[in-house]
């Protein structure tokens, strides 16, 4: 067999440079999840890290958990990761809103009864800002008024302090 007829062969990786480890996913999605309190946790728990005999989870991990963060792949990770979810919930919202508007302009033209599309006419404007609940109130005293009860006070304290003496 000469050089030629050699097959040029090339080590393939399984993996992509910028894939995660299952491990590493795992982690990334337990803090987007955000039921664990702490970065901590969620490595102790995706890592299967056994507690201290005080139950308590071990002090390396704090480390290791920080070093996991501090991975430019997993902090990517965890920011696209978030930015989905609030794109989601913000998706979400935007439909819900859509929905109960258009169901609130069906009601306030079919309804049957009077005071039912009276009320999503009142909601509808409140989608828009068109009614206020703020109530002004205005003082009746004058600042002379004022300014006369503070000297009254401030006199009947320092007579008050000058008995004592």
């Amino acid at each position: 067999m000469n050089e030629s007829d050699k097959p040029n062969l090339k080590i393939v990786s399984g993996k992509k440079e910028n894939e995660l480890t299952i491990k590493q996913r795992a982690f990334v999605n337990e803090i987007v999840r955000g039921k664990l309190g702490s970065y901590k946790e969620a490595y102790a728990k995706v890592y299967d890290v056994t507690l201290t005999k005080a139950g308590k989870i071990p002090k390396w991990v704090e480390v290791e958990a920080s070093k996991l963060v501090a991975n430019p792949k997993i902090a990517q990770s965890i920011h696209k990761a978030i930015e989905r979810k609030e794109d989601s919930i913000t998706a979400s919202s935007l439909r819900t809103k859509n929905y109960v508007i258009k169901k609130l302009f069906e009601e306030s033209e079919n309804s049957e009864s009077d005071s039912a599309r009276i009320r999503a006419l009142e909601l509808l404007g409140k989608t828009v800002s068109l009614f206020s609940d703020v109530v002004e109130t205005k003082s009746a005293r004058t600042t002379e008024e004022i300014e006369s009860e503070i000297e009254e006070k401030l006199a009947s304290i320092l007579q008050g302090n000058s008995d004592n003496k």
